[in-house]
């Protein structure tokens, strides 16, 4: 039977649009053994004619038949088989593994096959022992002759059992001594076997051959084979005992040869992988920082409320929009589900918000004044002091925080500050001789600083807190002098505030709010939001810097998620470029494994299983860089802004799932770096295994 069939095969090779017939009409049946030498000056088409042989090059026209079996047809499975059982090569320049021992290189064949390693170093050492070449077995490939080298080459060529060997000039390189030894070895194989064989060297191939095919212009001029053709058999099936563990071996030398660039990814992804893990701890430590960002603040407790009334404008369609104070009932009304909430009047305009102070003759005024309804900050607020404690509820004594201190420069706890505001007062009489009642408050008040408080840093001023319980008793016990004489008896300033207009810049066109503890603060925030009386507006300082506060985040969350994501696809694209690279660069051992037989899958692997190593060992540096970093970035973060766990990384669980964060991470890496590193390689591998061998 024949092992080789060619029918009517051509190939033409287009160059610079020109076609170029280099096989024409080429018609042979080769047997299933014997030394068959194909000869022909350069240019006559010998290579081609073995590359088509192998596989590794496809015909322009016809077809070549394996044991019945178009090859052609043969998928990367099939393909494999055809090498692994079917045929094996010995090239003019051995294309062994240098780095491999002579014993390895020998047995590659058979682990691919699916041997395992003890029966393969076996079978390989049988046939050492054959060719009485021992002594070579365990020397690295790159230390040996080029004779022995040829030698190995033919071993790892016969290993399994092929049905042809296929030569390529296999005396090329070897002086004369070898050359004979060589085309002894390929003689006494032939008697079994089909050995197919290109040689330029006419008296080897005179000598040696048992039939001859010369090639002249691309077609067959001289053929000593026996003229039959059979037809394409498609029952008959190459047998499949292919195992891909055979990779371990070149997954350790690529490890070693690329160990620079593998330490420059393993730095880039631990990076990367870290800055991921405290991207995520950011977003999931700042939505719980929210609510923290409300309690780490004193003022959260109050609050000031309004009422807007839409007026008519006389002799007109237009209306305007009017501020004034509200009834105490009506926000009593409005507010009756909360039972931690106390309605005040507004003393602001008296007790300024706005005032100034002196501190060693030297005049401070960017500050805030703010009242505190529980000053002894037993209800809240008690955790923010730093220094010092609460006060009783007077008039005398003054909390402020970190900020405050900062404006004054030194350390405040127990030094006295100078209060000063004037309000003025038109008391409107209807007299026509003396229309208005005129008086002024003015303080010029000393108050000590008993408490020093650091609060939530952002969008923070410098604060004075007073007792409002003690402001709203200062005004009481604060005549009208001119006022008082009119009416005939004592009025106080509170007495005033109380008595006038709802819309009256006295009444600073609000009523205070005051929480006497946080637990309603929540629902008290989310009240302000969705307010159904519309006629009321309620203000917190508190609840707008948290809105800010959460618009910042939420925008520095989309700028980190953006960054996440470059990153992201950075480590992807590194590790993807790295093993093109390194695809590359293997370019002839991966050309020379499928001509061994290995399938395209074992190849993609032995880079993948590269970078898997390259993720893991990231993965693990990158858990323990994130670990570290969060554990030192909390800590001065809290000093910054006095939140807590701004950055929590959940290692141990995530959305219910244990480890889930690492495990779908990596999951999502794995698969990633998959694709980043499979498409150029797909792209770049279609074609080039003729182009690495051509020369051969």
């Amino acid at each position: 039977m024949s092992v080789f069939i060619l029918q009517d095969i051509k190939k033409t090779f287009v160059v610079n649009k020109i076609e170029n017939v280099v096989l024409n009409e080429i018609n042979i049946s080769f047997p299933d053994s014997g030394l068959v030498s194909i000869i022909g000056k350069s240019g006559s088409g010998k290579s081609t004619l073995l590359n088509i042989l192998m596989g590794i090059e496809k015909p322009t026209k016809g077809k070549v038949l394996f044991k019945g079996k178009n090859i052609a047809k043969f998928n990367d499975k099939q393909f494999s088989k055809f090498h692994l059982n079917g045929v094996s090569t010995v090239f003019q320049h051995y294309n062994l593994f240098d780095d491999l021992t002579a014993l390895n290189n020998v047995m590659l064949p058979l682990k691919m096959k699916g041997v395992n390693s003890k029966k393969a170093k076996q079978l390989a050492i049988d046939e050492f022992r054959k060719l009485g070449i021992e002594d070579l077995a365990y020397r690295k490939v790159k230390n040996l002759s080029g004779g022995e080298k040829q030698r190995i080459a033919i071993l790892r060529s016969i290993v399994t059992s092929p049905d042809a060997i296929l030569c390529d000039e296999p005396t090329g390189a070897l002086d004369v001594k070898n050359s004979r030894e060589i085309m002894g070895i390929l003689k006494n194989l032939s008697k079994e076997k089909l050995v197919i064989m290109v040689s330029h060297n006419k008296e080897l191939v005179d000598e040696f051959s048992d039939y001859i095919v010369q090639l002249k212009d691309g077609k067959v001029k001289g053929n000593t084979l026996p003229k039959e053709c059979e037809k394409e058999d498609k029952n008959k099936r190459i047998k499949n005992t292919y195992k891909s563990d055979w990779i371990g071996p070149f997954l350790r030398l690529n490890l070693r040869k690329n160990l620079g660039k593998n330490l420059f990814s393993i730095l880039s992804c631990s990076v990367g992988f870290a800055s991921l893990f405290l991207c995520v701890g950011f977003l999931i430590g700042s939505e719980s920082s929210h609510e923290e960002a409300l309690t780490k603040n004193l003022s959260i407790g109050n609050a000031t409320v309004s009422k807007v009334e839409s007026v008519e404008i006389t002799d007109s369609p237009l209306t305007y929009q009017k501020t004034i104070r509200p009834e105490l009932s009506e926000v009593d009304a409005e507010l009756s589900e909360f039972s931690t909430i106390r309605v005040e009047e507004n003393i602001s305009y008296f007790i300024s918000s706005c005032a100034t102070c002196s501190f060693n003759d030297t005049t401070f005024n960017n500050f805030q004044m703010i009242p505190l309804y529980d000053f002894s900050l037993k209800s809240y607020g008690s955790e923010l002091l730093i220094k010092g404690n609460g006060g009783n509820n007077n008039f005398e004594e003054i909390i402020v925080n970190k900020e405050f201190e900062d404006l004054i420069g030194e350390n405040v706890l127990g030094k006295t500050i100078v209060l000063k505001n004037s309000a003025a007062t038109n008391y409107k009489t209807f007299d026509e001789d003396d229309p208005f009642i005129k008086d002024q408050l003015i303080i010029d008040k000393p108050m000590t600083i008993i408490g020093v408080i650091k609060e939530f840093p952002f969008l923070n001023s410098p604060k004075i807190y007073y007792s409002y319980k003690g402001g709203r008793d200062f005004l009481k016990s604060q005549f009208m002098e001119n006022l008082s004489y009119y009416l005939g008896y004592s009025y106080t300033y509170y007495d005033y505030l109380l008595d006038c207009d709802p819309d009256d810049t006295v009444s600073s066109y609000s009523s205070y709010i005051f929480l006497t503890d946080l637990s309603e603060s929540k629902e008290f925030f989310t009240k302000i939001k969705n307010l159904n009386n519309q006629s009321l507006e309620i203000i917190s300082t508190v609840a707008d810097i948290k809105e800010t506060y959460i618009t910042f985040i939420s925008s520095f969350s989309k700028t980190l998620l953006v960054f996440s994501g470059i990153a992201f696809i950075g480590i992807n694209f590194i590790l993807g470029m790295i093993s093109l690279s390194s695809f590359l660069q293997n370019r002839k051992n991966t050309a020379i494994m499928t001509c061994l037989g290995s399938r395209n899958s074992s190849i993609y692997n032995l880079h993948l299983y590269e970078n898997y190593i390259v993720i893991a060992v990231s993965f693990l540096i990158s858990l323990f860089l994130a670990y570290f970093a969060q554990n030192k970035l909390n800590p001065y973060l809290s000093s910054k802004f006095s939140l807590s766990n701004l950055i929590t990384i959940p290692f141990e669980t995530f959305y219910g799932l244990r480890y889930g964060l690492i495990i779908i991470l990596s999951a999502v890496v794995v698969i990633c770096s998959t694709l980043f590193t499979m498409v150029p390689m797909l792209i770049y591998r279609h074609g080039f295994i003729t182009e690495e061998l051509r020369d051969e």
